[in-house]
């Protein structure tokens, strides 16, 4: 379903885990756009009374993606 996140729901508790750990979890256009579905998603969801924000890999999130900014640049 998603590139870049998992999304696991445990009861009323749901957890979306950044899923990029070779890019340290660094954001993109597609990290940006699952991010923002994601969340609608759960937010339109009445059973789920909380949201675990995790990731893998050894870094939680390295910001932007700097191949995305450079590319981003030139658009």
């Amino acid at each position: 379903m998603y590139q870049t996140l998992t999304l696991t729901r445990d009861n009323k508790v749901a957890t979306v885990t950044l899923n990029r750990p070779e890019m340290r979890n660094a954001f993109n256009e597609t990290t940006i756009a699952e991010i923002t579905q994601v969340f609608k998603e759960l937010s339109d969801d009445s059973s789920i009374r909380a949201v675990v924000l995790a990731a893998s890999g050894p870094a939680f999130c390295a910001g932007a993606d700097l191949n995305w900014m450079k590319k981003m640049a030139d658009y």
